[in-house]
């Protein structure tokens, strides 16, 4: 089985990207940002190594360019080091001091739940995960986990002790042209994760419209839906112009609910045959309501978010991200 969150590009030539994400709130909901470090291959074999970094208050990114020679990543774990700089499943640490900027800074994780993968489910693209010459593949790895320690952000102390994180990851050749990304893991009742994608992807000469969805509440309550599980996309609304869309999923354990709008944002370097390149708009202050009912109608979660995950692309272009 494919442990996606190792280092998957160890014999990577050319065209090719993977860069983890690292979601950061903290407990008093006044700071947030997103740690995505990785790596990327251009089409004539030039490589690089990248940490970028969204505040989402400030709307301020900052991307670090650092030669491939310092970038150091296993195939047997995941563990990551560029320059002085580590990322793993327990935490990670940061110096970086560049023209861009600096951050500087270590948090651990506890509490941590990550996502449910297995034989039968080797991860939240399913089947389509273990297909080789995907456009792109994304990996969820942490739905949830508690942080401890603090930021500093350009001289900017960020106190995380008490927040909560999430970490993912995607790693190919380009980010899809047109797709729909959601994530949610600091809802207002009580603690619960929500992931959702929808895109067109690309395969074998041809295109279709994919999506995934879970839900988790980490006491009894999980739900995945999916194209690969015979799930339905019943409802569909989505305007980029406004950031907004809105969404029923109908699938063999229930029927989940979902609208989301987007607020703010900053403008972050995405993968096109492993040119980092193309603009993504990200912010993660979207904010998103989530209703997950059973079979018979009955509602077993109800809440929403103000510190969600979003990114919203229909075109090649800029893409909104939250």
């Amino acid at each position: 089985m494919i442990k996606q969150a190792f280092f998957q590009g160890k014999n990577k030539k050319r065209r090719y990207f993977e860069g983890w994400y690292f979601k950061c709130i903290s407990a008093d909901r006044k700071h947030a940002i997103a740690i995505i470090p990785g790596m990327a291959i251009d089409p004539q074999g030039q490589k690089h190594a990248f940490i970028q970094v969204i505040n989402a208050v400030s709307g301020k990114t900052w991307y670090h360019h650092f030669p491939y020679s310092q970038f150091n990543a296993r195939s047997d774990k995941f563990d990551l080091q560029i320059e002085n700089n580590g990322f793993n499943d327990q935490g990670l640490s940061l110096n970086v001091v560049t023209a861009e900027g600096s951050i500087k800074g270590r948090l651990t994780f506890n509490n941590i739940h990550p996502f449910p993968s297995g034989r039968k489910n080797p991860g939240i693209m399913g089947p389509f995960g273990i297909i080789p010459f995907m456009e792109c593949y994304h990996a969820i790895i942490h739905l949830y986990h508690e942080i401890a320690g603090v930021i500093e952000l350009d001289g900017e102390i960020h106190d995380f002790n008490g927040g909560v994180g999430y970490i993912e990851k995607d790693y190919g050749r380009s980010f899809p042209k047109t797709y729909l990304w959601l994530q949610a893991s600091h809802f207002e009742t009580r603690n619960a994760s929500f992931v959702f994608s929808r895109a067109n992807i690309p395969f074998l000469g041809l295109e279709f419209p994919g999506f995934f969805a879970y839900f988790t509440d980490f006491n009894g309550i999980s739900r995945r839906f999916a194209t690969y599980n015979h799930s339905r996309l019943v409802k569909w609304k989505v305007d980029q112009a406004k950031g907004t869309c809105a969404g029923e999923l109908e699938g063999p354990d229930g029927v989940l609910t979902f609208k989301a709008r987007m607020d703010g944002g900053g403008r972050l370097r995405a993968p096109v045959d492993g040119l980092m390149d193309r603009e993504i708009i990200e912010s993660i202050t979207a904010e998103v309501w989530v209703r997950l009912a059973d079979q018979r109608g009955m509602v077993l979660f109800e809440s929403s978010s103000s510190e969600a995950g979003m990114e919203i692309c229909l075109d090649e272009g800029v893409v909104a991200k939250k």
